[in-house]
């Protein structure tokens, strides 16, 4: 039962991740406006980083945190630490939508890229240190 309700838990926040993502993926119906060079790689990059994110998540689910903000009250990675994580990643992405929407540039696009897919790699490789780190007993 205990294992169910996790799982369901990690379920609602792998969906609010997607959620998060869907507003900024949906295309504008401006058929006469230019498309502006970039746009694509960093809606691109904006979904790496949810991905990697997502990873992270999965793999420390359960697992004792060394970070003691996303930490539970017993120590362990749960919902509590991957909703502060959403809510981290969420505002960087809101942040970074609202640069883009006031000033959009080929090369604002593409800085915002780069970050983006540079978070994503660390944020993976995280992962897959993660992955490698046994599960503690219950």
């Amino acid at each position: 039962m205990f294992l169910a309700r996790n799982e369901a838990t990690m379920l609602k926040i792998f969906v609010c991740f997607a959620a998060c993502l869907l507003p900024l993926c949906a295309q504008n119906a401006e058929p006469f406006r230019r498309p502006v060079p970039g746009k694509s790689l960093w809606r691109a990059s904006l979904v790496t980083l949810a991905a990697a994110n997502a990873m992270d998540v999965h793999s420390s689910w359960g697992k004792h945190e060394l970070n003691g903000t996303l930490a539970g009250s017993d120590g362990r990675f749960g919902g509590q630490g991957a909703l502060l994580k959403l809510g981290v990643v969420g505002g960087f992405v809101g942040i970074e939508y609202l640069f883009t929407r006031r000033h959009p540039s080929g090369k604002l696009y593409r800085a915002l890229s780069f970050i983006n897919f540079g978070a994503a790699a660390v944020t993976a490789g995280v992962a897959v240190h993660n992955y490698t780190v046994p599960r503690p007993p219950r």
